[in-house]
């Protein structure tokens, strides 16, 4: 009798620290670190925390952007950066004045680096595995108590609008999305781009020519009808890095497929759409807050 009560005892101990380990695990983020701004008209009542969390077992680096001085939760918007590896990458001057500017309007906005960049583990595949780095921030969300985790919305700018388009794909829990500037046809960035941008897509993706199949699944402009999300897309007639065409496909696409989305064309605006900002803000704000509060 009392070895039995000797082993149910330690059974109970090994499932309390068995509990523990597997609650442990469960945590996505693994470290949180203040990270400073700078000084802008954004960042008064906004600050920002530097993160490492898990996606597929990697530690891949992030940041939490939000007001100060949270007294209700606020909804969660998921930040996709553009640009490739390190080039793009989130830093003091797009952290402080973009960025910041969504979480200055309310939002606790999360964005990834993606895996492979500074310092963080593993390989960006550019829209290839790197997409859980995205869909894993919801779960990161959920370790942050002042998110409101029945309004979510994502915005994503230039090859952000692609992973943003992707994520949307993989069944992303979010309310609305914004593509800014953003690619939907990665075999035209391929055709079109320069000597440069081919050999970055050959070293993350793979030739066109042995790996076209890689190409299409990143191409929102292929399967425009899983975008089931209400997405807002902006794009300026003088982009020179994401053609414009490739913004007028995907909303014919959308079109098509009776899809509720808003697109808004720029005349002569760039790809970062220089005096444009004000106005595709408040676009953005306005069609996050239709759909929030539908």
């Amino acid at each position: 009798m009392r070895s039995n009560l000797l082993l149910i005892a330690m059974a109970s101990v090994l499932l309390s620290l068995m509990g523990c380990s597997f609650e442990e695990e469960e945590k996505q983020i693994i470290t949180q670190e203040e990270f400073i701004l700078s000084d802008t008209s954004n960042t008064k009542n906004v600050e920002a925390k530097k993160i490492e969390y898990l996606s597929d077992g990697l530690k891949v680096v992030g940041f939490i952007v939000k007001p100060k001085n949270i007294q209700e939760e606020l909804p969660l918007m998921i930040y996709n950066r553009g640009g490739n590896r390190e080039f793009g990458k989130l830093e003091e001057k797009t952290l402080s004045s973009y960025v910041s500017y969504w979480a200055a309007q309310g939002y606790v906005v999360l964005a990834s680096q993606y895996r492979g960049n500074d310092g963080g583990e593993g390989k960006e595949e550019f829209g290839g595995a790197d997409i859980n780095d995205v869909l894993n921030l919801v779960e990161v969300a959920e370790e942050l108590p002042y998110v409101d985790h029945n309004k979510k919305v994502m915005l994503g700018t230039s090859r952000g609008g692609m992973m943003t388009y992707l994520a949307i794909k993989n069944d992303i829990d979010i309310q609305a999305a914004a593509v800014v500037s953003g690619v939907s046809d990665l075999i035209n960035v391929y055709e079109e781009r320069e000597y440069g941008m081919k050999l970055v897509l050959e070293d993350l993706v793979g030739s066109l020519k042995e790996n076209e199949s890689e190409y299409e699944k990143r191409s929102a402009v292929n399967w425009a009808d899983k975008i089931d999300v209400p997405t807002i897309i902006i794009h300026g007639t003088k982009d020179e890095r994401v053609p414009v065409e490739q913004a007028r496909d995907i909303a014919e696409k959308l079109n098509k497929y009776d899809k509720t989305y808003k697109y808004i064309e720029y005349p002569n605006a760039d790809h970062s759409r220089g005096s444009h900002h004000e106005s595709s803000s408040k676009e953005i704000l306005d069609w996050f807050e239709l759909h929030l509060n539908n």
